[in-house]
């Protein structure tokens, strides 16, 4: 896509004062404490789009200012402008709540079960849709190697793919993980190689979806899956809860996928779905959101110390596992996955 780069103070004490934006606003989104840019549709290079909603770093409060746009030509939804590749990091500290222990050290018995039964249900999704099962499976933004850990268990030969190094090593540290903290495109893995490729909560985070889609293909044996989440943009949450919708999370957050435009990126780039539903996390996605909403509009301290000790009760979801089944059963939960199968002879797009 055409990018046009701003600049930025670096000197957080050089930092203007955050602008007050409107949803429905078109003015300049600027004052990032990091190098920003403007870029097109990164899908089919589009310069004509609409903004959606202006945002900020709600959940982490990293000072900056950011537009989620939707192109008019193919509908794909992007950020612009958004932090260029060399300051993204900037906007994942070592609090980021997917970089996570691993499950059998965590001291909540409770939490422990329902860590591995979330795990374990993104392994028997792999395991019902691969040709080969036990096969060979690449997780792409492995992050501290839970997902990895469960599924070897259950006989896989696992290979993972994290750029925070200090997520990998811990997976290979405590995990004995083999996790290599690099670019796909620079991980020199075997192509034709993987019967399963995973991209949990992923490709939401990329630059250029399309490209990582084509590099997924060529990994990829004949007949391979891939299996992929994504925060749902048809989503009960997100009407609820505006701008402080998780699935935005500007900026990590760099494209959200409507869901006719993910089955025409993957069917682009040389895949079958078989798949595409909301499942997954209801109630962690539908929390954070919550929490960010009622932080931006009630003091701290009082009812909403009250109120979010309720929200982070052990246990506390399971009285409204009813209302999310009900949610993804018709279409409205809050994250979507999506199972695709690499089909012969396909012509990669950005190939």
């Amino acid at each position: 896509p055409n990018v046009r780069l701003k600049t930025a103070p670096t000197n957080l004490a050089d930092i203007a004062q955050p602008m007050n934006l409107s949803s429905n606003s078109d003015e300049s989104v600027e004052n990032s404490p990091h190098p920003s840019e403007e870029v097109s549709c990164t899908r089919c290079g589009a310069d004509g789009s609409q903004l959606l909603v202006a945002l900020e770093d709600y959940l982490y409060k990293i000072p900056g200012h950011f537009a989620m746009r939707r192109c008019g030509q193919c509908g794909l939804i992007f950020l612009s402008p958004r932090p260029t590749p060399e300051s993204l990091a900037a906007y994942y500290p070592d609090s980021y709540a997917p970089y996570r222990r691993a499950i059998q050290d965590e001291p909540n018995a409770l939490m422990r079960w329902m860590r591995r039964r979330n795990s374990r249900q993104r392994s028997r999704l792999v395991e019902r849709f691969a040709a080969r099962s036990p096969g060979r499976l690449l997780d792409l933004g492995a992050s501290t190697g839970i997902f990895m850990d469960d599924i070897r268990s259950l006989g896989w030969q696992v290979t993972g793919v994290e750029l925070n190094e200090n997520a990998a090593a811990y997976a290979r540290e405590r995990l004995g993980l083999e996790v290599i903290c690099a670019e796909l495109s620079q991980a020199q893995l075997p192509a034709n190689h993987f019967d399963a490729i995973t991209l949990w909560d992923v490709i939401e985070h990329t630059f250029d979806p399309a490209q990582i889609l084509a590099e997924v293909w060529t990994q990829l044996a004949e007949g391979g899956i891939i299996a992929l989440t994504i925060p749902s943009w048809e989503s009960l949450d997100r009407r609820l809860f505006g701008p402080y919708w998780v699935g935005y999370d500007a900026p990590r957050h760099l494209h959200v996928f409507p869901r006719p435009v993910i089955e025409e990126m993957l069917q682009e780039a040389g895949f079958a779905v078989e798949a595409n539903r909301t499942t997954f996390g209801g109630y962690f996605t539908f929390v954070t959101s919550l929490r960010t909403w009622l932080r931006a509009r009630m003091p701290a301290g009082g009812l909403l110390t009250g109120i979010e000790k309720v929200i982070d009760l052990h246990g506390i979801r399971f009285l409204f596992e009813p209302f999310f089944a009900l949610m993804d059963w018709l279409g409205w939960g809050g994250a979507r996955v999506v199972v695709a199968r690499k089909t012969s002879g396909a012509k990669i797009s950005g190939a």
